[in-house]
């Protein structure tokens, strides 16, 4: 067995910062987003915890820890806590009588609650004052916070104060820290005036507590867990002694002692069998990046399970299931197979792209953006991929980022820095970029993509991130691309459709890669009847021969031409595309000499009227 695996796994960064931030830079809100729902290597034991425990591990000597939830209200990790806390602050003296309260919190009844706390405290400084009506009893005070946040807040900041004031009395007792599970359904975005009248209230309550001196001076810590920065009211991000800290994917080293130490479970669970792996099991933890330790651990007993091998394509598959489900499948991971190697023809471009991710090795020669245009279907995606996955970075795919039914765009860039952290380096590709991008220069672009557009900006400015990101937008208008953007993109890469000898290489090419042999008197009759198709469309044409020849074997290329064609009807808007994409090239080497006639000005606008109708 595996020594690693019986040892503690390594300190997840965010627990460092949190640490530093407490002991030596006098933080005393700590806002901890992103990839709070995993697990987390134990602090001084082997084995893994959700984050709460995690937190608890590292804060419980120091610290009475509590918790608040929107559900269960307010309550304690510790009961040895509670009652320590509740002695200290002279709260553990029982009532004759039951309290009453339990309408529907509204701001009224808050104040009551608050004032029943007052009460209750007052009364457990005087214990020789009569008590009618009867004081609640401290567990009947945490019981009526059940589904009643606002009333869990104002216990909270009494007995924080409470806290204080028996410390000052020499009291030994340790100062609160709070964890705010779902802070983001506690306090919600939105300007004062936009919030109902509860989430006014609790936000204003939160507010005045965190930002009371008594609550810094009191040594309490409040730690507010939420998926997203964006979901939690920006408020609460500008506070003077807050801090924000990512939860971060798993590292490459946890994922390794995770495994390891997953795997010897399995080792010593008779009924059950050990994982196996499509290649190796270092193969699988390098390519888990991205995926949570719950994640993982759900791969691996599925293959405990059935007996059958993790896959590379399981892995990425529940990669991009997990992304369609946070973010509506705006971001997909995409890996890559195809390379260079397997594309046939277009040298030019081939070797312009090849030397943009090459020079995007050094920050010294990298660049943010590039655009690559030309007529739909010509395989401008497919040749991007190709060179993406040769120099090795994952490409992340963005798509639908303008669709009415996605308003998360700050949510989305989150995710998209979550996940260059653990990739490294990354080809971030947007396909028909100019229908994905609104304008921030346009009247008639909403809010939310003004927003968008700056968040994409504001990345592709950022020098920090050269050589880790490449943006490829691909693109059949990029005269319709924002200008702060095409100014960060100053290599456009035009791709055309083949002609001459190249179309005839391409074409014997694509029919001898999937199996089907056409002759050279053959290939010249099916190119002269083809002359409008894209490479897209010669795709389709090796389809129908297939079909064709399920039912007769002998049927040949020309034969099946003589039942189906690609039709026509963007062959006039693939013309205009590829006028365009010769007009705003920045390789006039690439560019063919029939667009380079006397007349290609007017030509030019005329394509342009045409695709505007």
């Amino acid at each position: 067995m595996n020594p690693t695996a019986q040892s503690p796994g390594p300190t997840p960064p965010f627990m460092e910062a949190l640490v530093d931030g407490v002991k030596h830079r006098g933080r005393r809100v700590f806002v901890l987003t992103g990839n709070v729902m995993d697990l987390f290597p134990n602090r001084d034991e082997t084995g893994y915890s959700p984050l709460e425990e995690r937190l608890c591990q590292s804060f419980a000597s120091r610290f009475t820890m509590v918790r608040l939830d929107l559900s269960l209200g307010l309550g304690f990790y510790h009961s040895d806590q509670r009652q320590t806390l509740f002695d200290a602050i002279g709260w553990n003296r029982q009532p004759a009588q039951p309290p009453r309260f339990d309408q529907p919190e509204t701001l009224g009844g808050l104040i009551d609650f608050g004032s029943e706390i007052v009460n209750r405290h007052l009364r457990g400084r005087q214990p020789d004052t009569p008590r009618k009506p009867a004081s609640p009893t401290p567990q009947q005070l945490l019981e009526r916070t059940r589904q009643r946040p606002g009333a869990a807040l104002v216990l909270l900041r009494e007995l924080t104060e409470m806290t204080r004031e028996a410390a000052d009395n020499g009291n030994r007792v340790k100062p609160i820290c709070t964890i705010v599970r779902l802070a983001g359904a506690f306090f919600p975005p939105g300007d004062f005036g936009k919030l109902s009248e509860l989430d006014r209230n609790r936000l204003a309550t939160l507010l005045s507590w965190l930002g009371d001196p008594g609550y810094r001076a009191g040594g309490h810590v409040t730690i507010l867990v939420a998926d997203n920065r964006s979901e939690l009211n920006s408020r609460i991000h500008s506070l003077p002694s807050s801090q924000i800290t990512e939860v971060g994917f798993p590292d490459i080293q946890t994922r390794r002692h995770f495994v390891q130490h997953r795997i010897a479970t399995f080792h010593r669970d008779e009924d059950s069998q050990t994982p196996t792996f499509e290649l190796d099991s270092a193969d699988f933890i390098e390519e888990s990046a991205g995926l949570s330790l719950n994640a993982i651990s759900s791969l691996l007993e599925e293959s405990a399970r059935s007996g059958k091998p993790v896959t590379r394509h399981a892995v990425n598959s529940l990669l991009n299931e997990i992304l369609k489900a946070q973010l509506d499948g705006v971001v997909t991971i995409k890996r890559p197979t195809h390379g260079d190697a397997d594309l046939c023809g277009y040298t030019g471009p081939r070797q312009a792209i090849q030397r943009i991710f090459r020079d995007c090795e050094d920050p010294e020669t990298a660049i943010a953006a590039f655009v690559v245009s030309g007529p739909n279907g010509v395989g401008k995606t497919y040749n991007v991929e190709a060179h993406a996955a040769d120099s090795g970075r994952i490409v992340i795919e963005l798509s639908q980022i303008r669709s009415s039914d996605f308003g998360g765009t700050d949510k989305l860039f989150e995710m998209v820095r979550r996940y260059i952290e653990i990739y490294g380096k990354v080809a971030i590709l947007v396909d028909e970029a100019h229908a994905a991008f609104g304008s921030i220069h346009s009247g008639g672009t909403h809010a939310t993509e003004k927003r968008l557009m700056a968040n994409i900006i504001k990345m592709m400015s950022d020098k920090g991130l050269l050589s880790k990101v490449v943006w490829c937008l691909m693109t059949t208008r990029p005269d319709l691309l924002d200008p702060d953007v095409l100014s960060r993109a100053p290599k456009q890469i035009p791709i055309f459709d083949l002609d001459g000898p190249d179309r005839k290489k391409f074409f014997h090419a694509m029919f001898s890669r999937r199996g089907i042999t056409v002759a050279p008197d053959e290939l010249d009759h099916v190119i002269a009847a083809t002359d409008w198709y894209s490479n897209r469309d010669l795709d389709y044409l090796i389809r129908e021969v297939k079909s064709a020849r399920r039912d007769n074997p002998a049927a040949s290329v020309p034969d099946v031409l003589e039942t189906w064609s690609a039709s026509k009807g963007i062959v006039a808007k693939r013309a205009a595309q590829s006028l365009i994409a010769a007009s705003t090239s920045s390789y006039p080497a690439l560019v063919p000499d029939r667009y380079k006639s006397p007349s290609f000005d007017q030509a030019l606008q005329r394509a342009k009227a045409m695709l505007s109708v």
